[in-house]
C-alpha cells in the first residue's frame, strides 16, 4: 500500500482549515451586515453598502494574502484564536466587541438619513480613504509580524519585529484600529457613533500601554527594540 506523502497530508489538513476560516469570515461579514442594515430599515443606503463591501473586500483579500505569506498567523487569528490570559486583556476584548457593535448600530440608525451626495461628500470620501489606509496598515503589520495574534501573549520563539510599519511605531495594528474606529462614524454619517468610537479608541490606547509594559518585562529584546523605536502609536508624539 502506498503511503501518503507529507504534502498530501498537509493539503488534506489545509482544506478543512480553509473552510473554517472562510465560514468564520463569512459569519463576521453577515453579522456586520445585520448590525448595519436592520436598524437602518432600508437597503437603499449607499454609504452603508460602500462600508460593507470595503470590509468584505479587505477581510477576504487579507485572508488570501496571509494564506500565502503567513498561514500560521491567519489560522491563529481566525480559525483557532487563543484565549486571552491577562485579566485586563479579557476585559478589553469583551469591551471592544461591545463598543464596536454599539458604534455600528448607531451608524445604522442615523446614517441613512444623511445625504450621501450632499455637502459632506468630500468629508465622506476622506473618511473612506482613512478606512482604506487603516486596512492597509493592518495588513502590512500582519505580514511583517507573524506573532500578531488577537490576544496579548508572549509566544514560544517570539522576537520583536522591526520590519514594515514596526520600524516607525511599536503598535501599528492599534493605530489602524483607532483610525478605523473614528473614520467609521464619519464615513457612515452618524454623530452619536463618535461616542462609542472615542471610548473604543481610549480602550485601545490603554491596551497599548499595558501590552507595551508587559512585553518590556517578558519578551527578550523588546526593551532594546523600544529604545530604538521610541513611539508606540504616533511618530513624534507617543
Amino acid at each position: 500500500m502506498l503511503k501518503e506523502s507529507a504534502g498530501e497530508r498537509t493539503g488534506q489538513t489545509a482544506q478543512p482549515l480553509s473552510r473554517v476560516i472562510f465560514v468564520k469570515l463569512a459569519f463576521r461579514a453577515l453579522l456586520l451586515g445585520l448590525l448595519l442594515f436592520i436598524p437602518a430599515g432600508t437597503a437603499r443606503w449607499w454609504a452603508g453598502w460602500s462600508y460593507f463591501l470595503l470590509y468584505c473586500g479587505w477581510s477576504f483579500g487579507n485572508a488570501l494574502l496571509l494564506a500565502r505569506l503567513a498561514p500560521a498567523l491567519l489560522a491563529g487569528r481566525v480559525a483557532f484564536s487563543p484565549a486571552p490570559v491577562e485579566a485586563w486583556d479579557k476585559v478589553f476584548i469583551s469591551l471592544s466587541y461591545l463598543l464596536f457593535a454599539v458604534m455600528i448600530l448607531f451608524c445604522g440608525i442615523e446614517g441613512p438619513a444623511c445625504d450621501w451626495f450632499g455637502a459632506s461628500l468630500a468629508g465622506r470620501w476622506f473618511a473612506f480613504l482613512g478606512l482604506s489606509s487603516a486596512c492597509a496598515i493592518a495588513t502590512l503589520s500582519f505580514i511583517n509580524n507573524r506573532f500578531a495574534l488577537g490576544a496579548v501573549l508572549v509566544q514560544q520563539g517570539q522576537v520583536p519585529s522591526e520590519a514594515g510599519p514596526y520600524a516607525s511605531i511599536r503598535h501599528p495594528i492599534y493605530l489602524a484600529g483607532i483610525c478605523f474606529s473614528f473614520c467609521t462614524p464619519a464615513a457612515l454619517g452618524s454623530v452619536s457613533a463618535f461616542v462609542p468610537a472615542a471610548l473604543l479608541s481610549a480602550a485601545i490606547i490603554a491596551r497599548t500601554a499595558l501590552e507595551d509594559r508587559l512585553l518590556k518585562r517578558r519578551l527578550p529584546g523588546y526593551a532594546e527594540y523600544a529604545a530604538r523605536v521610541r513611539y508606540r502609536l504616533v511618530p513624534g508624539f507617543w
